[in-house]
């Protein structure tokens, strides 16, 4: 058979009806897949942006053994403001306001404290979870801020002077 006519069949089989409905519904499958992989990939920020699809994204979740939650968005919440004082010999009081900058409810952030000598060396690391603050909170409104008031006690006060320390919100 020429090579002409096996073109001119291979074309006339793309072109039947039922093939063209065949590969229309492939595509639609598949738009449909990426719709829920896109979905589930920004399930917590499509759930605050638009709250009626958060059952359909939890019915979802379900069957995916995943969950919904609010967003967590480092970039937006920031430390507002910050002091460590000194109450007596190993024992100190840290206030801190954390404040949400985004126009979204957001998961409230873990807090790493670390308290640092003179030449910047690490004399004490702690992480602080939201549920270990002393108001403890899962998320923060929209613009919201949150002053916190850490007591804190060494219990062995190092032979180095503490001379500085480092504040950073992160998500575990």
């Amino acid at each position: 058979m020429p090579s002409f006519v096996r073109q001119a069949q291979r074309r006339a089989f793309w072109r039947q009806p039922w093939v063209r409905a065949g590969l229309l519904l492939l595509v639609l499958l598949l738009l449909a897949l990426l719709g829920a992989q896109v979905a589930h990939h920004w399930r917590d920020q499509l759930a605050s942006r638009v709250p009626a699809s958060r059952p359909v994204l939890e019915t979802l979740c379900d069957s995916l053994a995943c969950e919904v939650a609010s967003p967590r968005q480092l970039d937006e919440v920031v430390i507002d403001s910050s002091v460590l004082l000194r109450r007596a010999p190993g024992r100190y009081s840290f206030n801190v306001v954390v404040r949400n900058k985004s126009d979204l409810e957001v998961a409230a952030p873990a807090l790493e404290l670390t308290l640092t000598a003179l030449n910047d060396e690490v004399l004490v690391r702690r992480v602080l979870l939201p549920h270990e603050w002393p108001r403890p909170v899962e998320t923060l409104p929209p613009g919201a801020e949150w002053p916190v008031q850490f007591d804190l006690a060494l219990d062995a006060p190092s032979d180095q002077v503490m001379t500085g320390y480092r504040a950073i919100l992160f998500y575990p």
